[in-house]
């Protein structure tokens, strides 16, 4: 299965000199973070969605060997919607998931193997909260975390919760992170 890396967001609420990709937590950016759990997960066939907001992370992913994907940054939804005209099938991964593992990539590859329908992970919001991070959509009490199977079908909810399900949105979760 093909894996999308959305690296093209803007991060206003960061406010920071950096696209939020190529922030380093333990000397590795969040890109390079991500491809390896990918690796790691049996992906190999690894793409990067940028934009126009994220030209450094386009470099980045290009000196990483990556394919790299330009999608019109009008917001998640659209640079997805272009992405299943131009791949239809395809796990979908946020960049800004530092603390995302292995295991949880591999869980959601065999849930998609045994139900054939896309799979979208969620935390409980409470749980999300619990962690000392505000989320940013909450759907249902559910906190969409980034990662996702894209396919037609039904969405599968796949629930999870810890550390693995923190996206960096804001300048206090980032210094949470960095600590």
């Amino acid at each position: 299965m093909k894996a999308i890396i959305m690296a093209g967001g803007r991060a206003r609420r960061l406010n920071l000199d950096m696209e939020k990709p190529l922030i380093k937590i333990n000397g590795r950016t969040i890109l390079e973070r991500t491809v390896n759990i990918l690796k790691e997960a049996g992906i190999n066939d690894i793409f990067v969605a940028v934009t126009n907001a994220t030209p450094k992370t386009k470099e980045k992913a290009k000196e990483l060997e990556l394919e790299v994907v330009q999608t019109s940054g009008k917001g998640y939804v659209k640079d997805i919607q272009y992405l299943i005209k131009k791949f239809k099938e395809f796990l979908v991964v946020s960049a800004d998931l530092p603390f995302l593992n292995s295991k949880l990539i591999r869980d959601v590859l065999n849930k998609y193997g045994e139900i054939q329908q896309p799979v979208s992970v969620v935390v409980p919001k409470k749980d999300y909260e619990n962690m000392g991070f505000t989320p940013t959509v909450v759907i249902n009490n559910l906190v969409p975390i980034g990662v996702n199977i894209v396919a037609k079908g039904e969405d599968y909810l796949y629930i999870t919760r810890g550390k693995k399900t923190i996206n960096i949105n804001t300048k206090k979760e980032l210094e949470m992170i960095i600590k």
